[in-house]
């Protein structure tokens, strides 16, 4: 599985990146716009990413806006499987989730702090991790 970890806080990239190490290839990005970068320098290198965690509150731009730009880059670009979004957040508000889930289009939302058994159930439950 190949995973990008979108978070202005580079412990939480780590922490995710390490939980995930033995089954994933991580990548990282600092913000939604390195994100953007990375999601399309992937699909252009015909190595999507089958997985994206990204985080809602950064600075410049917002996960769920990054989350947005990545469903219109898939609509333009039409790749063989839209890639799956976990929106990730300090939150947890209503008006977050459902953001997150209508117009960002992500497949699943976690709280922070983030935990080993709670990421992977997300992942099971997408069909990217066997438990």
């Amino acid at each position: 599985m190949k995973c990008l970890i979108v978070d202005d806080e580079v412990f939480c990239r780590d922490f995710v990146a390490t939980l995930l190490s033995a089954t994933a290839d991580c990548h990282q990005a600092g913000n939604g716009v390195e994100a953007l970068e990375k999601y399309n320098a992937a699909l252009t290198a015909d190595d999507p990413f089958d997985l994206v965690i990204m985080d809602i509150m950064m600075p410049g731009m917002s996960g769920h806006d990054a989350a947005k730009a990545i469903r219109h880059i898939e609509k333009e670009q039409k790749p063989t499987k839209r890639v799956n979004i976990v929106m990730l957040t300090a939150l947890n508000s209503s008006n977050d989730a459902m953001e997150s889930f209508c117009n960002a289009q992500s497949a699943a939302y976690l709280v922070k702090p983030v935990s080993k058994d709670g990421l992977f159930n997300v992942l099971s439950k997408l069909g990217l991790m066997k438990r």
